[in-house]
């Protein structure tokens, strides 16, 4: 049965603000083409529910994820009509699909991840634009996985076919890269997966040269954290500071966690897995936010824009968000949606400095 996707009236997540997105694609089609009627199934990377949904189309049997994004997950839930987001964690499954991410790293991690959950030999397709998909991806599915076929593309959609085997060595993991920051007398750990996992992000960089502006104040939120850079750098300057950390991503959240643990182990801080501050009660004298201009392989300031609106609702009257962000990205007109006082702090060739206030 060839699943009809427009049918399904998908929904992404968070809410289109400009560019009609879809929340499925060809790569999306061609996978569900391998599910099996009535199969317990492990999808992997699933953006936006369209292979849960497809997946449900064909009664599958169950229906287990392996997702590093809060936000796919909530567009799962949405768009689910029947079986509830379920994690993958040692279920029993006849086959996974995989949606190809744009880490090469995250791709490993999560193939040994799933190896080390299985019990026996697990088939497994992998699928992506062929655009996004590297050299490098093919490499990392085959040091993973056995017999990996080529299948024919689809659509500009590649497809392989390959079997995962059981990890026999039970204490077989990645080692995070440690990024040292000198200046900053810190070291970064970070998990596969996380933005500028082996580097530091120049935008960061830049914000942070001029952290001796920013308002020494009692309560800091750092939303879409990474590997909690920015907030490491406050506390140096601001120790007694309560610093609120949020990622959609859980390896941000886990390499924030475990940067803080070997940097700040005493800063007064949480580290929570969510949508930025969506539904937060709670409020801040400063927000500080290094927004993202990509969801998955697509571009679109979709996100941050529901970054800024998020946080002048949890802003304290006389409280600040601070934003570094690309500067022909021109997001000084889209915060005069939320802010009446708007001001360029600093800027370079390629990024500024953005100070609101409501």
């Amino acid at each position: 049965m060839t699943i009809d996707f427009a049918a399904l009236k998908l929904l992404r997540y968070p809410g289109k603000h400009a560019k009609e997105l879809r929340a499925w694609d060809a790569a999306d089609e061609y996978l569900s083409d391998f599910l099996a009627a009535e199969a317990s199934v492990v999808l992997v990377n699933d953006a936006f529910g369209a292979l849960h949904c497809a997946a449900e189309s064909k009664q599958a049997k169950a229906i287990y994820h392996i997702n590093d994004s809060w936000c796919s997950q909530k567009a799962i839930t949405v768009n689910a009509r029947q079986q509830a987001f379920s994690r993958c964690a040692g279920q029993y499954a006849d086959l996974a699909l995989v949606k190809i991410p744009k880490s090469l790293s995250l791709l490993a991690a999560q193939l040994q991840k799933l190896s080390s959950q299985i019990d026996a030999p697990l088939t497994l397709y992998f699928s992506g634009m062929q655009k996004h998909v590297s050299n490098g991806h093919l490499d990392a599915i085959k040091a993973q996985c056995a017999e990996v076929e080529y299948l024919p593309t689809q659509r500009k959609a590649r497809m392989y076919k390959a079997v995962l085997n059981p990890e026999t060595d039970l204490n077989a993991q990645l080692t995070p890269f440690v990024v040292p920051i000198p200046e900053l007398e810190i070291e970064l750990h970070n998990v596969a997966g996380v933005f500028a996992e082996q580097k530091i992000d120049i935008g960061s960089r830049f914000f942070i040269e001029h952290f001796d502006r920013l308002p020494a104040v009692n309560s800091v939120a750092d939303v879409g954290c990474g590997n909690g850079l920015l907030s490491l750098a406050y506390h140096r300057l601001h120790p007694a500071a309560r610093l609120s950390l949020f990622d959609e991503s859980l390896a941000a959240v886990e390499s924030a966690r475990m940067s803080f643990s070997h940097n700040a182990p005493d800063a007064l801080v949480t580290i929570t897995h969510h949508d930025g501050l969506a539904d937060i009660e709670q409020k801040f004298d400063l927000i500080l936010i290094n927004p993202p201009f990509h969801q998955q392989n697509t571009v679109t300031t979709d996100i941050a824009l529901s970054m800024f609106e998020q946080a002048r609702a949890c802003l304290n009257p006389d409280g600040e968000l601070w934003i570094v962000a690309n500067r022909h990205l021109n997001y000084q007109k889209d915060l005069k949606r939320w802010f009446k006082r708007i001001e360029s702090v600093a800027q370079n060739a390629k990024f500024v400095i953005i100070k609101a206030m409501k």
